[in-house]
């Protein structure tokens, strides 16, 4: 007869909040200034389209000029919205590069903060639009096993910065999988 191995008893100790490492401490990065230029640029090139779409259905007949100034009031306060939102935005766009993960926090009336395992990410790379070639900003996109969901993109970035941060990030996971 074979011998009945004894039940391991499964242990989860509670941790006193009060021992908690509080992530606030450390210093965010913040991305550059010039993604705020880059968006208003972004949003200029929005309203020139608004703009001759317009016009070119104002001389064709095919719209009242109360619908061309309602449409091209309605694009300015689109605009003005979607600047005033990343003006604040700005602000709270910040990530910080840990030993063991990397925080990413974002918002303006809700900030969130994400934090990502280096064990939980399935690749990095850094992506560049037009407008960002045009301003010298790069994205860096984080990729994780946990789907679309968990992703981060950290915006305005120097090309050197994210360069740098997805190749010590790349060579991290690597590392990992290499320990494990």
């Amino acid at each position: 007869m074979a011998a009945i191995e004894p039940e391991t008893a499964f242990i989860n100790k509670a941790i006193p909040s009060k021992e908690l490492p509080d992530y606030r401490l450390e210093i965010l990065e913040h991305v550059s200034k010039r993604l705020l230029s880059k968006i208003v640029a972004g949003l200029s090139v929005f309203l020139i389209i608004v703009l001759i779409v317009a016009t070119v259905l104002y001389i064709k007949d095919l719209l009242a000029v109360r619908f061309v100034i309602f449409g091209i009031f309605g694009a300015l306060f689109l605009i003005g919205l979607i600047f005033t939102y990343h003006f604040f935005a700005q602000k709270n766009y910040g990530f910080v590069v840990r030993e063991k993960d990397i925080l990413f926090q974002k918002g303006v009336l809700v900030i969130k903060t994400t934090i990502i395992p280096f064990n939980r990410v399935q690749h990095v790379s850094t992506t560049q639009s037009l407008l960002d070639k045009y301003f010298k900003l790069k994205n860096v996109k984080i990729f994780t096993a946990g789907g679309q969901g968990s992703d981060i993109k950290i915006p305005g970035l120097t090309p050197e910065k994210a360069l740098h941060i997805k190749e010590w990030i790349a060579h991290k996971i690597v590392d990992e999988e290499v320990d494990e």
